[in-house]
């Protein structure tokens, strides 16, 4: 299996005078990113294509393509299959290795690395993002190098090494281990009944939930005692399903995230057994873009420090819809699953049905991000749908609640 910003104190000695001149070190480059359903994506080249979208998974040691037609029309070398794993450690999936990739940032700056090429997209992230998605980056194109995750400015700030000294800049470093080009980090999960219990989770921007625990890993005796059904959203493994509850608290060094919506997930131990970095869930980037990141891939340091979203609501859908976008465009909407006892459950919003209004406008107003952001508005307490049902055109209201 394949696994494969900054501020110096700077002296000078200036005719016999020792001055201390404080000086913003700059990146090498930066990359913009762009924040869809939670995660982040980025706009690059590869082999002097047009820009293509990828999305940034912390969590995954090679970068990928979806679509290997893709890859061989770039002509991109392949030189060897392979079998890779999600980060949910599900079923193997079959792949090929493709040798010295350029990929180039709206800068003019070039990366290359090798890449894993699917043999064919069972992802579908472009549906679960209403656009089009064309593969993964992961670590290794920023080997030996550091990068800050800005989400304030939304740019991955990129270093050489021991360029940046984060420390200077307001970040705290926390604790954690690189196990394969991935980092982890340790973490202090807080039960209920004032239950504590030590974590090593997979830190991945590549996930768009918060917080996901094994349940297999945790005693039954500690689990939230109201946990409902439900879709987990998207990681490299494809969809994640397993049931969702509240843990008391959620402490990473010294920052802290109080009632925090917590998905668990039940694990094959023999998937466990394969999984050399022994980690107990994920820590996924609706939590991560709570903070400001440095990932410092040459000494395997890990920093963060909170940025503007940090005091924010961290928000959850209110409607029970899980929703996906079709067509060639993108921009019609099919209802792929309703969760029982939810908003859209008492509507009677049926699988299969597709959403041709949205709030009294036409659908295709709307991007999916856009909808997902409304129907977890705490603000919004109803929204009006039309939805096509068997050729048949039927009027639904939802009255939007808590779900957990």
């Amino acid at each position: 299996m394949y696994r494969g910003s900054i501020i110096l104190l700077t002296w000078f000695l200036v005719l016999g005078r020792c001055t201390d001149l404080t000086a913003t070190i700059k990146p090498d480059f930066t990359i913009p990113f762009e924040i869809y359903n939670n995660l982040i994506v980025l706009n690059l080249k590869v082999n002097e294509s047009p820009p293509l979208k990828f999305i940034y998974d912390s969590g995954s040691e090679h970068s990928l393509f979806f679509e290997r037609s893709l890859a061989e029309f770039l002509r991109i070398k392949m030189i060897r299959s392979i079998q890779i794993y999600g980060s949910d450690l599900s079923r193997p999936m079959e792949a090929v290795v493709g040798q010295g990739v350029s990929f180039e940032t709206a800068n003019d700056m070039l990366l290359k690395a090798d890449i894993i090429v699917l043999d064919e997209n069972i992802f579908q992230f472009s549906e679960y993002l209403g656009i089009e998605i064309t593969g993964i980056i992961g670590n290794s194109l920023f080997r030996n190098k550091v990068i800050e995750l800005d989400f304030d400015e939304m740019q991955i700030k990129v270093y050489g090494p021991l360029q940046y000294q984060p420390q200077d800049d307001g970040y705290t470093q926390v604790d954690c281990q690189w196990v394969k080009g991935k980092p982890y980090i340790l973490v202090d999960v807080g039960f209920e009944k004032d239950i504590h219990e030590k974590k090593k989770l997979l830190f991945d921007t590549g996930a768009s939930i918060g917080l996901l625990l094994y349940s297999t890993m945790v005693d039954t005796a500690y689990l939230p005692s109201k946990l409902i059904a439900g879709s987990m959203g998207m990681g490299l493994g494809g969809s994640l399903e397993g049931f969702i509850g509240r843990i008391r608290e959620l402490k990473i060094g010294e920052f802290a995230q109080k009632n925090l919506i917590t998905y668990f997930q039940a694990v094959d131990s023999t998937h466990l057994e394969n999984d050399v970095s022994a980690k107990e869930g994920i820590v996924g980037n609706m939590l991560i873009s709570r903070y400001n990141v440095v990932l410092d891939f040459h000494l395997q340091h890990i920093y963060l420090k909170p940025n503007k979203s940090s005091k924010k609501k961290m928000p959850f859908d209110r409607s029970g819809l899980y929703l996906v976008a079709m067509g060639s465009d993108l921009k019609e909407y099919e209802v792929r699953r309703v969760m029982a006892h939810t908003a859209a459950a008492e509507a009677d919003i049926r699988a299969g049905d597709k959403i041709i209004r949205f709030r009294r406008m036409a659908v295709h107003n709307f991007t999916l991000g856009e909808i997902i952001q409304n129907l977890s508005s705490e603000r919004r307490k109803r929204i009006h749908l039309v939805i096509l049902r068997d050729g048949k055109k039927m009027k639904k209201v939802l009255y939007l609640k808590d779900i957990i």
